[in-house]
């Protein structure tokens, strides 16, 4: 039996669980997965005082259970009916801890999780949930961005790619990701540059990589749809992401720094940089995983 994807989606009864739960139906709509939509509580609760006298621990939790399955469907609501999504009320020391346990549990292949509302812009700012995934994931993390809506379909992934030793294992989930898709497909390096002024060296140095990432990814994929590569300059990160084209039905891709463990995520400050201008959802895939295997 050929076994179906599925993603993990952090979902809370606010605007940003609705981001996550719209992008994780933009990811299963375009790789044909499902979702396992999951609220984590605490393991217990403190007692509650009410107007008179005090609501009991247990009295407490059955009604904060009774809550939170009502929010669950909330949550499904939001999900069309082209996508299989299942609800599940988890508990746990802590959300992270949940959501690590409901990816090993369900085999799931992603976790997709929602910026924090501080963000401006519909950009991005890590929360603590996010920002601790991005520090003990076994397995990609999605981040949307504020305000995200689903589109009919995602047309294209842009894979932000370096130089440095790790950009293989991107290539790899990327592949992985991308199998027999209908999907365009752009790989960007990023250059930054003294007060605007091109280093030609930098820029066919870059070129030449891209060349080799090109060779490399072609060789492996089945994807369908247009492949494309493109150096981003700019005076900083930032600026060089915003110097680039970006589609509303697009999600990018980006490695995890090479400070991280085996098979976990680590954010570089690459990659923290360009949250800061990049206008459409990321993907950051852990280090040194077979991304073709399930997880």
């Amino acid at each position: 039996m050929t076994r179906v994807a599925n993603y993990v989606v952090a979902y809370e009864a606010t605007e940003r669980g609705n981001d996550t739960v719209e992008l994780g139906v933009a990811l299963a709509r375009l790789t044909h997965s499902e979702l396992r939509l999951c609220l984590v509580l605490p393991h217990h609760s403190p007692t509650v005082p009410g107007r008179v006298g005090a609501v009991s621990s247990p009295d407490y939790q059955a009604l904060l259970e009774e809550q939170s399955l009502e929010w669950l469907e909330q949550g499904r609501a939001l999900v069309p009916d082209d996508v299989v999504a299942t609800t599940h009320l988890l508990y746990a020391d802590s959300t992270t801890e949940g959501l690590l346990q409901a990816a090993r549990t369900f085999g799931s292949d992603r976790i997709v999780v929602g910026a924090s509302r501080r963000g401006l812009m519909n950009r991005f700012t890590i929360g603590s949930v996010a920002n601790a995934l991005l520090h003990a994931s076994p397995v990609p993390v999605a981040l949307a961005p504020r305000g995200y809506k689903a589109p009919a379909q995602l047309t294209r992934i842009t894979c932000a790619i370096g130089t440095r030793p790790g950009w293989k294992t991107l290539l790899d989930s990327l592949v992985a990701f991308s199998e027999d898709l209908t999907v365009d497909l752009r790989f960007v390096t990023l250059v930054e540059v003294d007060a605007g002024r091109r280093h030609p060296v930098e820029e066919t140095e870059s070129q030449t990589h891209l060349a080799g990432v090109l060779e490399y990814f072609q060789s492996r994929s089945t994807a369908h749809g247009t492949i494309t590569t493109e150096v981003a300059s700019g005076h900083s990160v930032e600026s060089a992401v915003e110097a680039l084209d970006w589609q509303p039905s697009e999600v990018a891709f980006v490695g995890s720094s090479r400070l991280a463990q085996p098979t976990t995520i680590f954010l570089g400050i690459t990659a923290h940089r360009m949250l800061h201008a990049l206008p459409v959802p990321l993907i950051v895939v852990p280090t040194g995983t077979d991304a073709r295997k399930p997880h």
